[in-house]
């Protein structure tokens, strides 16, 4: 039984363990489905949201010419997410993906890739099933990492390292469902979860809108 906070997500069930194992559902292409009728009228994801739909978003980092990588994620979140030939505000799709993050987190879902989290300079580690399309949309070190996955034609378990092993599933967690009241609930236990969970913000350059 989980005893703080931050027990009932460095527990999350690693990938054998997921209750949607070999689950040939694919809940984010059901989404993307959804959201491509919606679009057809922006009014209509106004109505949903029930409020103005903000099109374009102000960035402050300009991109350098030698990271066309770095270029085509800034220039997606500008001009929104491409879903059935037509573009969909980036805002409003990653806030719709949020909608479902706790029905599909850590699931092997038939969207879902292995992902092994070691900490830097350590052999731990941790497994996880993760979606894509949660990760780059909102973290540029994951847009660049599938980017080269892609490119490469790579398939199999994929490794990244990150400052702290500990809090990665909390910020994983807040990728999913953009609980910011949880991730500031865990963070404040003591300082070395705030930190950790700092540091793997920043090192995965997860967005903060």
């Amino acid at each position: 039984m989980c005893n703080t906070p931050i027990d009932t997500y460095v527990h999350l069930p690693s990938p054998p363990l997921s209750p949607f194992r070999n689950c040939d559902v694919g809940l984010i292409e059901s989404l993307c489905n959804d959201i491509g009728i919606q679009t057809k009228d922006l009014k209509a994801i106004e109505s949903v949201l029930n409020s103005p739909v903000e099109y374009t978003i102000d960035l402050d980092i300009e991109p350098k010419e030698e990271d066309p990588v770095r270029t085509r994620y800034l220039k997606m979140m500008e001009e929104g997410v491409q879903v059935n030939e037509e573009y969909v505000p980036y805002l409003y799709f990653v806030q719709k993906l949020h909608s479902i993050g706790n029905n599909v987190i850590n699931k092997q879902t038939k969207d879902a890739v292995p992902l092994r989290v070691y900490e830097t300079g350590k052999d731990t580690y941790q497994d996880f099933w993760v979606h894509p399309m949660f990760l780059t949309l909102q973290s540029y070190q994951f847009f660049k990492l599938f980017e080269e996955i892609k490119e490469n034609n790579e398939q199999g378990l994929i490794e990244i390292e990150v400052p702290s092993l500990k809090t990665f599933p909390v910020v994983l967690y807040w990728i999913y469902t953009g609980d910011m009241a949880k991730l500031l609930e865990i963070a404040k236990l003591d300082e070395t979860l705030c930190k950790g969970i700092k540091e793997n913000i920043e090192c995965l350059e997860i967005n903060m809108f």
